[in-house]
């Protein structure tokens, strides 16, 4: 029997004459196979076996280096060991109405309650106090409510009654609101990390799991202390992947925070103004994480916000309302989580600014007509770099998501002019392509 083909002759005589060797033998297979193909079906199974293999010059199987990597690189991220943290999922550029249940919670005597019975005893979605007023948000083109004075076990049901109409809720959670602004924690918490997993151990939060649920509002408190541990509570929520919001921007991307009280404050014909100049001016100093207009009615004794049980909510108001959502569902995901910087500009009138974005190769400005009286219709030349970068040409952004692109403004003589035609407390803007966008 020979073992090895390339043997010598005394090589093979000796070895017919020893009982061969395993590894010999295997050897020998292998070099036969690999070296020396016989016939075109050997050739294909060599063919085959290579491409499984990956065999390179030197003869070792990468292929098997790089399945046992991606095992390990697999392990590794389902482990939470080697991965990065998770991150807050947020549900985009939210726009939604500050909502105080407890003085609509005593109206109608519970939250529970709050839903009328029909014959049968069941429960008739939306035909309660707060289920009403849910449901008027959501009318006026609303996706959320930012809901304040909740008692922990209102929750769930606040939460049901949001996602009958198609609302996103934030909501409080008492333990994080104390400890915000006294520093105390529950009794069954020895330290701040006990915080974010009591009360259920080891059980997944079922207000977090809500369909409903968008965050939780996180109070900023008063004082520095108050204002450290509420930025560390939103940051460990966000660590763990929960979302939360604060009205007081402890957000490195802030929402923009309007006063309902704007709409009521003039005549209504002039609402719309108001409620969009308060948009555009907070967009200019950064406030880009959404909107939430404060509120959708006040406590009693209070300034009624966008609705009063006196005053009722008239068509130039709710206009104002549709046309502020519209500009801000346009605008918002646009502008959302970029860097604003002043503008320098010629123009004529001063009270016209305008407020570069960037972030990368995005860029943006925003032309605003600051004044409450007059009328801007003018050309505002911009230099042709901005934000450190040649301009080429500029797109005009529409105001509302219904309309399509507007005029496009080519770069000429070393300037950007952009005509403008603005209302009080209108603003226009502009997407920027630079050399940077063209690559």
């Amino acid at each position: 029997m020979v073992c090895d083909v390339d043997a010598q002759p005394d090589a093979a005589i000796s070895a017919a004459v020893q009982p061969p060797q395993p590894i010999q033998c295997l050897r020998a297979f292998k070099r036969m196979s690999w070296n020396h193909p016989k016939s075109l079906t050997t050739q294909r199974r060599v063919a085959y076996r290579r491409s499984r293999e990956r065999v390179n010059p030197r003869g070792r199987f990468a292929a098997r280096s790089l399945t046992v990597a991606v095992l390990l690189n697999g392990l590794c991220l389902f482990s939470g060991g080697c991965a990065s943290k998770p991150q807050a999922n947020r549900a985009g550029y939210w726009i939604a109405a500050r909502y105080d249940v407890e003085p609509r919670r005593s109206r109608s005597i519970s939250v529970q309650h709050s839903r009328a019975l029909d014959p049968t005893g069941d429960p008739i979605p939306g035909d309660g106090v707060i289920g009403k007023d849910f449901k008027a948000i959501a009318d006026l083109g609303f996706g959320g409510v930012a809901l304040h004075h909740v008692e922990d076990g209102d929750r769930e049901t606040l939460l049901d009654l949001a996602e009958e109409v198609g609302l996103k809720a934030a909501i409080p959670d008492r333990r994080f609101d104390r400890f915000v602004v006294t520093g105390g924690l529950p009794p069954q918490c020895r330290d701040e990390d006990d915080l974010l997993h009591e009360p259920l151990r080891g059980a997944p939060d079922p207000i977090a799991r809500h369909p409903a649920f968008h965050g939780y509002v996180v109070e900023v408190g008063r004082g520095s202390s108050a204002g450290k541990r509420s930025r560390w509570l939103c940051a460990q929520l966000v660590r763990r992947g929960t979302s939360c919001i604060s009205l007081k921007g402890n957000d490195d991307t802030p929402m923009a925070i309007i006063d309902g009280r704007v709409v009521r404050e003039g005549p209504p014909g002039t609402a719309v103004e108001r409620l969009l100049a308060k948009y555009h001016a907070a967009l200019c100093v950064g406030q880009t994480g959404g909107v939430i207009v404060d509120r959708f009615m006040r406590l009693p004794g209070d300034p009624p916000g966008l609705t009063s049980p006196d005053e009722p909510l008239l068509s130039a108001h709710s206009s104002a309302i549709v046309a502020l959502i519209q500009r801000a569902r346009c605008w918002g995901p646009r502008l959302s989580a970029l860097s604003t910087s002043p503008l320098f500009s010629a123009t004529n009138s001063t009270w016209l600014t305008v407020t570069a974005f960037g972030q990368g190769a995005r860029r943006y400005a925003l032309v605003f007509n600051t004044s409450e009286e007059r009328f801007a219709r003018e050309e505002v030349r911009l230099p042709a770099s901005i934000l450190d970068r040649t301009v080429l040409r500029a797109v005009e952004v529409p105001p509302s998501t219904d309309r399509g692109a507007g005029r496009v403004i080519h770069a000429q003589h070393g300037q950007l002019a952009l005509p403008i035609e603005l209302r009080p407390g209108d603003a226009a803007l502009f997407e920027v392509f630079t050399t940077d966008t063209e690559r």
